[in-house]
């Protein structure tokens, strides 16, 4: 495989170590750069905000399946939490933070940081599928719902921990719960759903069309390399996350931008023109008075 494919699937040397340690840092930074720019923060105080908000989903979401959570498990976790909060906050004369904090810092530890997502939304689906597949609903021949959200739920810990349920949502779905739940429903299906109509109809359609000339173009050279459904899954989802975390950045389209917003406003464009035509009231003419 490619370069680009052992990116989004981890496949490259010190892997975790790498993308633990740049969710630390963008933690860091968003503290550093957020409640904590005038630095009147107490250190201990900014040291744990910036690890709840890089780690909130590692830190709590195991704990809904009965899982010890990775930050207690992994020491990678926090050993990288301790170093990223080092690197942007304790070197001499801010070296760190104005190098890790410039664009092509900050575009290396965005997309690592992705990468780190692409590993939770991967494993915490197969986390769910593998503990719940031995009793699906009655109405599907795999567990629908869990491998799901489990993996949508990881992502999104950080904003309701710090925002609250109603200040998390009150202005609509956010772009993690966008990504996760679209990210972990295809991934789930093209690769868990064997037997069901879902996935089967899904491979049946893009396997020869889409999934395979994209694992010859990611550099799969043999058979079963090319004809991996997991592993196209992983690879697919991984460049679509990598992606759209690097035109979200600021200094491309920002972090507004949302494919599925766009194209939902493109096809309820028509409806919503109409709508406005209907909703449109005659001004009342003033009559004069003599």
């Amino acid at each position: 495989m490619n370069l680009l494919a052992d990116l989004v699937t981890m496949s490259f040397p010190h892997a975790t170590e790498a993308v633990c340690l740049a969710m630390a840092i963008q933690g860091s930074l968003a503290v550093r750069n957020g409640p904590n720019k005038n630095r009147t923060m107490h250190w201990f105080h900014a040291f744990v905000k910036s690890t709840l908000t890089a780690y909130a989903g590692a830190t709590f979401t195991n704990i809904f399946m009965g899982r010890p959570t990775a930050m207690l498990a992994n020491d990678i976790f926090f050993g990288a939490c301790l170093l990223g909060y080092a690197l942007v906050n304790c070197t001499p004369f801010n070296v760190g933070y104005m190098v890790l904090n410039s664009p092509p810092g900050e575009l290396v530890i965005t997309v690592l940081s992705q990468v780190f997502r692409v590993g939770g939304i991967v494993g915490f689906s197969d986390a769910a599928f593998t503990m719940f597949r031995d009793s699906p609903s009655p109405y599907y021949d795999v567990p629908v719902f869990g491998p799901i959200l489990f993996p949508s739920v990881l992502g999104n810990m950080g904003g309701f921990f710090f925002g609250g349920l109603d200040g998390y949502l009150e202005k609509g779905m956010p772009w993690l719960f966008q990504q996760g739940i679209s990210c972990s429903t295809f991934y789930h299906f093209y690769a868990h759903d064997t037997t069901g109509i879902i996935g089967t109809t899904l491979r049946s359609i893009l396997k020869p069309t889409i999934a395979i000339p994209f694992m010859k173009l990611m550099g799969a050279t043999d058979d079963e390399q090319i004809n991996d459904d997991t592993q196209f899954a992983k690879v697919a989802v991984g460049v679509f996350m990598v992606l759209m975390a690097v035109l979200r950045m600021p200094m491309v389209l920002g972090v507004k931008f949302s494919p599925f917003e766009v194209v939902g406003d493109a096809v309820l464009m028509p409806w919503k023109k109409s709508k406005k035509k209907v909703d449109v009231k005659p001004k009342k003419s003033k009559k004069k008075t003599q």
